[in-house]
């Protein structure tokens, strides 16, 4: 019997986002053939509002499960594709108590971490930074160029591990900042840190899943408040990359580690 796999972020209402999530379902496609893959938001105002304004449907997670149960399968991951287990993961992960204990319920189900839940993360993440900032045709000189990555940030204690992540990456990396625009810490909290590293060029980058709203407005945006927009008043040339972490390979192995995590777990039950 096969077992089945929901892919669960938050949402997005833009289409190049969903063709990034489009993107991670054929890499679990290919890893675990056979597998009936589904996508589900977590949001159901993001489900609500991208069905009435681009006439796309996507499921929820309740419903998701809900067909996966009716193909009779009995064993199911939930691959949460959050960054940090904030109130959204827990939302899911108290969802996958109640299809254990209640019927109709699998046999078996699991869930899968964020992409970090842990110092291990944070160091994997940390290490794959040189693929992310450098190519065949490009080396950061880091004492030039800074890099700053964006990410959401939330209100919920998890938001800690966007300051450990940022902690390891300094431990690694020279000039490499992470900031959050709903948590800590802010663009303004971090220009002090910038003005000290004496660089010019300031490549941003968006520590984000997919490069949907948030990206192309508060991070790149032309308002006056975008981190964009902020950092070129501040006389720093600014290098944009805006590629979501789920766009880059060595991010989705990530999790698809988290998932087979989840898969030996339940094995192990």
């Amino acid at each position: 019997m096969p077992i089945g796999i929901v892919l669960a972020p938050y949402g997005t209402l833009y289409p190049s986002a969903l063709a990034t999530y489009d993107q991670i379902r054929k890499a679990y496609e290919r890893i675990f053939p056979g597998s009936p893959i589904r996508l589900a938001f977590t949001s159901r105002l993001m489900i609500a509002k991208l069905l009435e304004n681009e006439g796309i449907s996507v499921p929820s997670l309740p419903e998701a499960l809900a067909e996966l149960h009716d193909l009779g399968l009995e064993s199911v991951v939930v691959q949460s594709l959050q960054i940090v287990p904030g109130g959204e993961f827990h939302q899911a992960a108290a969802l996958v108590e109640r299809w254990r204990g209640e019927k109709p319920a699998f046999s078996r189900i699991e869930i899968g971490l964020p992409l970090l839940s842990n110092p291990s993360d944070c160091r994997m993440v940390s290490s794959l930074l040189p693929a992310f900032c450098s190519g065949p045709a490009y080396r950061r000189d880091p004492e030039k160029e800074a890099v700053l990555l964006v990410g959401h940030g939330t209100g919920h204690p998890a938001d800690a591990l966007y300051s450990l992540m940022s902690m390891v990456l300094k431990k690694g990396h020279k000039n490499v900042f992470l900031g959050t625009m709903e948590g800590f810490a802010s663009l303004a909290e971090l220009l002090p840190e910038l003005k000290v590293s004496g660089v010019k060029i300031v490549r941003l980058l968006p520590f984000l899943l997919v490069a949907g709203g948030h990206a192309e407005n508060d991070i790149f945006g032309q308002s006056p408040l975008s981190w964009k927009s902020t950092l070129e008043r501040e006389s720093y040339e600014v290098v944009v990359d805006r590629r979501g972490l789920g766009e880059r390979r060595e991010i989705v192995s990530l999790f698809l580690e988290h998932t087979r995590n989840a898969l030996k777990k339940m094995e192990n039950e």
